[in-house]
């Protein structure tokens, strides 16, 4: 794709695949770090993050970046918790240096993503119930919930349900 169709503002569905798909992320302090280094990038480059998930061995990432790139977000935020992690890795990377992306052009694509993303964790078997993980979520659908947006993304039936399930989990999108 080129360079000019990430800074559209369209939604993307990124996958970043730990170095060697190693469990890196199993360790908290490692998947912390991770959510923080998201948190940050995603303010810098004022991005949407519509949902996330941190997996043992990758992350998925739901977002969209107005006035940026999505490539320079995705870059900052490897860097970012690249080099918080470098230290207890004892070294070694944290991602691979590629990742694969795909651009999303409907609502409905972007809700089904959106919860498979969510559901990821549930799917493979780490937990009972979605609202157990505690790194994956979204960092804009909680707070709009809890001001009474009208923001039209909120709109799809399968947003609902997953906003409805994560509403009471706010403080974690703080």
């Amino acid at each position: 794709m080129n360079e000019e169709a990430y800074r559209s503002g369209a939604a993307f569905a990124v996958t970043i695949a730990t170095y060697h798909r190693r469990h890196f992320i199993m360790r908290r302090d490692v998947a912390d770090l991770c959510v923080e280094s998201l948190r940050e990038s995603a303010k810098r480059y004022e991005a949407r993050v519509f949902a996330y998930c941190f997996m043992p061995d990758h992350c998925h990432i739901l977002a969209s970046v107005p006035d940026g790139s999505l490539i320079d977000l995705v870059r900052h935020f490897k860097q970012l918790s690249s080099f918080q992690s470098k230290t207890l890795l004892g070294g070694f990377p944290l991602w691979q240096a590629r990742f694969f992306d795909r651009a999303l052009r409907a609502e409905d694509e972007q809700a089904r993503v959106a919860l498979y993303i969510l559901w990821n964790p549930d799917s493979a078997g780490l937990v009972e119930t979605i609202t157990d993980y505690p790194y994956s979520g979204s960092l804009i659908w909680p707070e709009m919930l809890a001001s009474g947006s009208e923001d039209p993304d909120l709109h799809s039936p399968h947003l609902r349900k997953f906003s409805i399930a994560f509403a009471d989990r706010k403080e974690t999108y703080q």
